[in-house]
């Protein structure tokens, strides 16, 4: 007797129901995915690269190296096309400590809003293969994707919105964790959002969670890594602290990799490896599964 009727038969006959994969058509890149600025060569095969064939493969090179993306193309890729619904975007970063070093911050600040980055958070609602979802994306270009009083405001916001709106949040990490440049006001953020994670946790609905490279520090610690389901890109770099001062802390040789996601996934930190080019189809399966 197979488990499906053996499951059967302790439902008194009745058939378990199973959910099957369904197909979502991927948005075809080259039309959608905004350019993404690239280095000259791939770091891992080194051939030269072409931001345009790049992007019809999701910024995927041949050779299977997962390329960094900004937060307009992750919502190119994520969101149903004329879905999205920016919120917040008017809480803009500001220098609260006058900080100078190595660079001023406000002119970093000014220097990214003319680049057309006004914080390291993207956060609005949007649909997932006609799901309504909140999703948050954070966008490395802006000082790294570090967590700031901003962007942990526009975090906070988007998981209690999605609480009391009872639906799912979706989150889209890369950062290298807490702004040093606005210092406790940016370490406070990570108990808040924590907050609102256990809050949003006590409903219904999932928090589902993309680990891209690199996701570090108070961001992977207060949110990345305490979703439901933990997603990660393959080779993204996942951590709390870099290995050197791992090492400088331990005093211990660490094995090859241990911050790679494949060594997440064989050590329990995340829950699956998922290729770009079938991510959009997983959320949407496991969208489809806490139905």
């Amino acid at each position: 007797m197979g488990e499906r009727e053996r499951l059967a038969m302790m439902n008194g006959g009745t058939p378990t129901p199973t959910l099957e994969p369904v197909p979502v058509e991927c948005p075809p890149a080259g039309d959608v995915l905004p350019l993404c600025k690239l280095p000259l060569a791939c770091e891992s095969c080194g051939i030269a690269l072409d931001a345009a064939t790049l992007s019809r493969q999701l910024y995927v090179c041949d050779c299977d190296n997962h390329f960094r993306m900004g937060a307009d193309a992750w919502v190119a890729l994520v969101a149903d096309g004329g879905s999205w619904c920016p919120h917040w975007s008017d809480l803009c970063a500001r220098d609260h400590l006058d900080w100078q070093e190595p660079k001023p911050y406000a002119s970093i600040i000014e220097q990214a809003t003319r680049q057309g980055l006004d914080e390291s958070v993207w956060s609005g609602t949007c649909t997932l293969a006609g799901r309504p979802i909140w999703l948050c994306v954070f966008d490395f270009r802006f000082l790294g994707g570090t967590l700031g009083a901003v962007s942990g405001e526009r975090l906070a916001r988007s998981i209690e919105r999605a609480l009391n709106d009872d639906m799912p949040f979706v989150l889209i990490s890369a950062s290298g964790g807490a702004r040093m440049q606005e210092g406790v006001l940016a370490l406070l953020q990570m108990a808040k959002v924590n907050g609102a994670v256990a809050r949003f946790q006590s409903g219904g609905q999932p928090f589902l969670s993309v680990l891209t490279n690199p996701t570090f520090g108070g961001t992977a610690a207060s949110l990345a890594l305490l979703a439901d389901i933990n997603i990660a890109e393959p080779g993204a770099a996942i951590g709390f602290s870099g290995a050197r001062v791992i090492k400088q802390a331990t005093h211990i040789d660490l094995p090859p990799g241990f911050q790679s996601a494949e060594f997440q996934l064989a050590h329990g930190q995340v829950d699956m490896v998922v290729h770009r080019h079938e991510l959009r189809q997983m959320l949407a399966h496991l969208l489809r599964l806490h139905t």
